[in-house]
């Protein structure tokens, strides 16, 4: 995952702080390795029944997830993404192959942090615990992880645009190269979101969602930091929905450097990327594991062991983005290539064509009212994750959350409850009185204790 080595030539860096550091570590970019072991899985295809799962259960499923770890709801909210949007010329869609082909997990933009690979088991668990589809659990874990972030609630009853969900499974991998890329200008972007039949407003809505970006750290919301040596830090802006990616797009002083440039900023030390390193994960056994690559990966094998010796990132060294401003907590641009030109849009700094204005409206308004970001959210996402699916039901079948065809029962041991009025019939009918106590018989409880004997 990580891999530095000492410079020959240190003459050769330029440092930008006057400093003579006892050590000096280049930090090489490197793709990850991974050895994957796909857990046994029969797909679900011309036979899957989605009206006989409970919904309810799955749901709850994906919040015990989010509890054992908020990094790995950030993990879904990404999955549904890119197993969505990796789609050419007809080819590929919301088909849960992200998770059940080795040759997905082991993409450079699902391996980061080893996100595709880690959440592999939690995914394939849920889906042979309640007999639904992996596309279908993908689905629905990004939309109930949106909403445990602070985001809107996506899966309700909602007869004009409902949840669907019937996805059919395919083993056969998405297209490559596929997604977005990194350096995508407005043009790209306006073609990219025309392809998988979503609107620039749309679109630009769906990148709202890199406010849950790790590069900020142990940042805490309210803009201070947090020590994981001394606290939990699960209050941090990663973990945070917020529409504060279109204030940061949208802050004046951005440039776009082509060719990029020698950054400027101040150099990491080991302590600080151990640290940062630690922040990534909010679960001890995932903090632990990333800890410990870092330790292995660093200081074992090159032998480091002052924690104040300067890395130089070489991924990070030239700067494609600069963005000066005096206001800003962070100097460092925290998103893509891509994002920055929307935020030129945003700020009527390119060519007002109608692509530019259509952008730079959508992300002054998403910038302003973070109820309109959430209600254009809502309608992008269910129109994403069902690009390309094929259906067990004709049109997909829709659904509000509550489905629950194995009954309900007391959450709460020892109490006595009537649960007949919780059932989807009622619902529907509109005599639906469900005590808040009252759970789905197979739903999963608070204890994470399912969950760490599938990951970890």
């Amino acid at each position: 995952m990580y891999k530095y080595t000492l410079p020959i030539l240190l003459s050769q860096l330029v440092f930008s702080q006057a400093t003579t550091p006892q050590d000096v570590v280049v930090k090489i970019p490197e793709s990850t390795t991974l050895q994957v072991k796909l857990p046994p899985w029969k797909p679900k295809t011309e036979t899957y029944d989605p009206t006989i799962v409970d919904w309810r259960s799955v749901i709850a499923g994906c919040r015990a997830t989010c509890r054992y770890d908020k990094r790995l709801c950030n993990f879904y909210i990404r999955a549904a993404a890119h197993d969505s949007l990796s789609v050419s010329e007809g080819f590929g869609g919301a088909d849960g192959s992200i998770f059940l082909t080795a040759d997905e997990i082991k993409r450079p933009e699902n391996n980061y942090d080893s996100f595709a690979f880690l959440l592999s088991k939690n995914v394939l668990a849920l889906a042979k615990r309640y007999n639904s589809s992996v596309a279908d659990i993908v689905a629905i874990c990004g939309a109930v992880a949106t909403e445990y972030q602070g985001g809107p609630t996506i899966v309700a009853n909602d007869p004009v645009e409902p949840f669907l969900v019937g996805r059919f499974d395919k083993i056969i991998p998405n297209p490559n190269h596929a997604l977005a890329p990194a350096n995508l200008n407005t043009t790209g972007f306006s073609n990219f979101a025309q392809n998988r039949n979503l609107t620039i407003e749309e679109m630009t809505a769906l990148m709202g969602s890199h406010s849950l970006i790790d590069h900020t750290g142990c940042t805490r919301t309210n803009g201070t930091e947090c020590d994981p040596n001394m606290e939990a830090c699960i209050d941090l802006r990663m973990f945070k929905w917020s529409n504060v990616y279109y204030r940061d797009a949208c802050s004046p002083n951005i440039r776009i450097n082509n060719p990029a440039v020698r950054s400027t900023l101040p150099l990491n030390t080991l302590k600080h990327l151990r640290t940062i390193n630690m922040c990534k994960f909010t679960s001890p056994e995932l903090r632990q594991r990333q800890v410990d690559l870092f330790d292995t990966e660093i200081r074992t094998v090159m032998g480091i062991q002052n924690p104040e010796a300067l890395v130089i990132d070489l991924d990070t060294e030239m700067e494609h983005v600069s963005w000066f401003s005096k206001a800003l907590d962070f100097r460092r641009w925290l998103y893509t290539i891509n994002d920055a030109w929307l935020g030129l849009a945003c700020q009527k700094k390119l060519s007002q064509t109608p692509t530019n204005i259509a952008i730079g409206n959508a992300m002054n308004v998403f910038k302003t009212s973070s109820a309109e970001w959430d209600k254009v959210y809502i309608r992008a996402y269910k129109k994403m994750v069902n690009v390309g699916a094929s259906w067990a039901i004709s049109g997909g079948y829709s659904i509000t959350g509550d489905e629950c065809s194995s009954g309900y029962t007391s959450a709460l041991k020892g109490l006595v409850l009537d649960c007949s009025l919780c059932d989807e019939t009622a619902r529907r009918s509109g005599t639906y009185n469900c005590n808040n106590n009252c759970k789905c018989k197979t739903a999963f409880s608070n204890s994470v204790k399912f969950y760490t004997t599938v990951v970890v």
